[in-house]
């Protein structure tokens, strides 16, 4: 199922997307892996590894934990990102938590704030998710300000752990209300 907004939609991944997928974590490898908690050595990068990662994400939307998309453009078709919406245990309380990347061809465009409001739509019209938390080191301002203009506000700071090392991030959060 597409989700569709002015000019990008949304799409859950397929297992036919795996070589999409893997392109694109090969193309902006050094801007996600920057951003990531999770190490990945050179067999992530496989297409095999890609086709289980889709595969799990799948298994978890099943079971209503993580939903992933990729963001396409409307006219052309084009992978121009991907997000996430994922439960986690964070201060012993389940929370879940947005999580995007822009392919670094289509930075700046607005892609980003634009798949972030039609996620947040999804989330309101198609789950019982209440709040969505997000964060960015204090020096993503674009990030930052890609969750303050979907309506996201800063509650505070955290530190995460991003390849082995803390770091501090703004924590900024939304609530759904009664997803009516």
């Amino acid at each position: 199922m597409k989700y569709e907004s002015e000019r990008i939609y949304l799409r859950a991944w397929t297992a036919e997307d795996a070589v999409l997928l893997q392109h694109f974590q090969l193309r902006n490898r050094e801007q996600i892996e920057s951003i990531t908690a999770n190490k990945r050595d050179e067999a992530f990068y496989s297409l095999e590894a890609q086709t289980e990662l889709i595969q799990d994400w799948l298994e978890r939307r099943k079971a209503g934990k993580r939903y992933s998309f990729g963001i396409f453009l409307n006219h052309t078709d084009e992978l121009v990102g991907e997000i996430s919406l994922f439960l986690i245990e964070l201060n012993g309380a389940a929370t879940w938590v947005v999580g995007y990347a822009t392919d670094r061809l289509h930075n700046g465009q607005g892609y980003m704030s634009e798949a972030l409001k039609r996620l947040i739509q999804f989330a309101k019209e198609e789950t019982d998710i209440r709040q969505i938390v997000g964060g960015a080191v204090p020096d993503n301002a674009g990030s930052i300000r890609v969750l303050q203009k979907a309506g996201f506000h800063e509650t505070g700071s955290h530190d995460v752990p991003i390849q082995d090392v803390m770091k501090k991030h703004i924590m900024l959060t939304i609530s759904l209300g009664d997803n009516d």
